[in-house]
């Protein structure tokens, strides 16, 4: 299996489209946006501590958890703390590390980029673009990314579900 460092940066990349609607079209993604939803009860967001794998065992192999860091000269770094089979078996084993450990880059930014939006705003988002990753280019994609906190409304990790599909 390829790793993520070994990324062709002359490649193609494929536009991220960052849709707060949440116009999921995918099973695993919609259903889990559900289960996002029911474990938020009208607060801001979930606790991490909440989620269950049992209740997620329709879409739980889609399921990723990333640790938000903070770095001591300001900003975020991501930490891939669990991946769901799913996304292993496109990019490759990535949990244990960061963002900054794995990525070249200008993919470190592109990823990093796209888990601070849900982070910033500590509201679910639905992405989508195609795969620019180990000349996959015939691999569509869609996630949600969608803040789970402390219970003190802070955003410790962020709620990754991906889910792919031939083009």
């Amino acid at each position: 299996m390829a790793h993520l460092a070994q990324l062709d940066l002359k490649g193609e990349v494929f536009p991220i489209t960052c849709d707060w609607q949440l116009g999921f079209t995918q099973p695993a993604t919609g259903k889990a946006l559900v289960y996002w939803r029911e474990l938020s009860a009208g607060r801001t967001m979930p606790i991490r501590r909440e989620l269950s794998p049992s209740a997620m065992r329709e879409f739980l192999d889609h399921v990723n958890l990333v640790d938000v860091l903070p770095r001591r000269e300001g900003g975020f770094d991501f930490m891939v703390s669990l991946q769901g089979a799913q996304s292993c078996g496109v990019f490759g084993h990535m949990a244990g590390r960061t963002l900054s450990e794995i990525l070249p880059p200008h993919f470190e930014k592109r990823w990093s980029d796209s888990f601070e939006l849900p982070r910033a705003a500590a509201a679910p988002m639905r992405l989508v673009t195609r795969a620019s990753t180990f000349g996959k280019k015939w691999l569509a994609c869609e996630a949600l990314l969608a803040p789970l906190g402390d219970g003190r409304d802070s955003v410790t990790t962020i709620f990754w579900v991906f889910a792919f599909w031939r083009i």
